[in-house]
């Protein structure tokens, strides 16, 4: 259970540390805020294009946009 719980909060602190660390930008498909020139990891677009399907955790769905 400590491995787990250490490694879920990794996500979330690296992706602080490039933040704050790199450029952002705002995604104009949904509105997040991602890294510059990379795929939205809200609803996986980039360029004005779909690129990855992305699945709603609470619901079990994959959204598509």
């Amino acid at each position: 259970m400590k491995t787990h719980r250490r490694h879920s909060t990794w996500k979330t602190i690296n992706l602080k540390k490039l933040t704050d660390k790199y450029q952002t930008s705002v995604c104009p498909n949904c509105g997040a805020t991602k890294l510059a020139h990379r795929v939205c990891p809200v609803c996986g677009y980039h360029n004005g294009k779909q690129v990855i399907t992305i699945k709603a955790s609470s619901k079990e769905t994959v959204v598509e946009a």
